[in-house]
């Protein structure tokens, strides 16, 4: 069954089940009333026929009570031990084969009960009889307007039941295709990509303001989200293999001419040699970073108070005696950042190697406290970069063209990976160069109450 079908029969059901109880309780509550006037009418009309029986001692009380009976009723006289004394009856003398109820002397009593079909009412009062004998006297009197006026609100009732249940169930209809319709759209469009294989968003309601508008919103926001990641994950991949097949056609060729002159000209050898071996380092460079970088998309990493300072001061330390070009460091290792070390070490590592790639001159480190959080900077007065490339230099591959040359071993995924190091750190990563004068990266975390 479809949601629109169960929406429908559960709400219509529900009302019409509510419906039910609360007729049910009217039903009750209008029946209890009319038989207790019924009740209380007929012991009013016994109390009258005792009270005029004892206000005329002289005249025959049998003779007397006849008077009384009219239309289909019945007065019946019972001794105190249960058997009738006097019986009269007018149309309908079967209402003399009644039962005689036990009598309860001195006290009134009342009661409703069926007999042929007919409802009718009761009533029993004390009664001074001849030779100053107590009595009960029974008046029973039939219920006509209590049946019609049940009838009538059984009739009432049911069809108001029908007239509110019909338009409801209308209205429930109406309203679950209304509430669908965002949904149906929904789903035909994911059809749609899953058969066209395509990123299809569903037209947004600009009018509407509620749940429903809000998650078409957030499907083409995914839709948008899914796009540019499948996007960029086909850029990544066809700039991987792009920039993978150079190096390995350099191997191959060097390969091949180390088969056809590798054995006459040793010089050949050498040459092949070191350049197969640069570029295999080159690829090995290259596959690591690629690898870190997914996997830092891809796995949360656990965080906790950490210093920055002394992350970029060791790791400064190392690419100087590597390098053996000398790094000037200032950093203030009260500073305190939430982070994870192993990405910040990785961090400074991709930034001061770029400065002394790019430069021949002294490297400068800095960390600093500030009213905006934790500063690190790398300056270098290298070659810089062109105010053209400054936008592109965090994407994945792209290469300064004086910058970035194979000559220098770059891969083009350091900046992206320390740009995504970054941000997975809550900050911010900005540079600024001018060519021929150097440049200067600048990554600001905010600063964590040491634990």
């Amino acid at each position: 069954m479809k949601l629109a079908q169960r929406m429908t029969l559960y709400s219509t059901g529900l009302l019409l089940l509510i419906l039910i109880v609360v007729n049910i309780g009217i039903y009750l509550v209008f029946q209890q009333n009319l038989m207790e006037g019924e009740q209380n009418r007929t012991l009013e009309q016994a109390r009258t026929m005792t009270e005029a029986v004892s206000s005329q001692p002289d005249q025959n009380p049998a003779s007397f009570l006849e008077s009384y009976v009219s239309g289909d009723s019945m007065i019946r006289v019972i001794s105190p031990e249960g058997s009738s004394l006097l019986t009269v009856t007018t149309q309908n003398t079967e209402l003399a084969t009644i039962p005689v109820t036990d009598p309860q002397p001195g006290r009134e009593e009342t009661r409703v009960f069926e007999f042929a079909g007919s409802s009718y009412a009761a009533a029993q009062v004390p009664l001074l009889w001849e030779e100053g004998a107590v009595v009960t006297l029974e008046v029973t009197e039939p219920m006509p307007m209590y049946e019609e006026t049940l009838q009538i609100l059984r009739f009432v009732l049911i069809l108001a039941t029908a007239v509110i249940v019909l338009p409801s169930f209308l209205a429930a209809r109406s309203l679950s295709r209304f509430v669908l319709r965002p949904v149906q759209a929904l789903v035909a469009t994911m059809k749609q990509i899953e058969e066209q294989g395509t990123f299809k968003k569903i037209e947004p309601d600009t009018k509407r303001k509620d749940e429903l508008a809000d998650m078409g919103r957030t499907f083409n926001h995914m839709i948008d989200l899914l796009r540019e990641n499948y996007e960029k994950q086909q850029q990544f991949v066809s700039d991987a293999s792009h920039e993978l097949k150079t190096p390995l056609t350099v191997i191959d060729s060097y390969a091949q001419l180390l088969k056809r002159r590798g054995r006459d000209k040793p010089e050949v050898v050498d040459e092949a040699v070191e350049a197969i071996s640069s570029e295999a380092q080159r690829m090995k460079e290259m596959t690591n970073q690629m690898l870190a970088l997914a996997s830092g998309e891809n796995r949360a990493v656990e965080k906790e108070p950490v210093r920055p300072g002394p992350v970029f001061a060791d790791t400064a330390r190392q690419l100087s005696v590597a390098y053996s070009r000398p790094v000037h460091v200032d950093a203030d290792e009260t500073a305190v950042i939430k982070g994870n070390e192993l990405q910040l070490k990785q961090l400074a590592y991709l930034l001061i190697e770029n400065a002394l790639k790019y430069s021949s001159e002294d490297v400068s480190v800095s960390v600093k406290r500030g009213a905006d959080g934790v500063t690190c900077t790398v300056t270098d007065k290298g070659i810089g970069i062109a105010e053209e490339d400054l936008p592109y230099i965090f994407d994945r591959f792209y290469r300064v063209d004086k910058a970035r040359t194979r000559a220098s071993g770059g891969t083009g995924l350091g900046l992206s990976i320390a740009k995504e190091i970054t941000e997975s750190h809550e900050g911010r990563i900005h540079v600024e160069s001018k060519l021929e004068q150097g440049t200067t990266f600048t990554v600001l975390f905010p600063e964590e109450e040491e634990a």
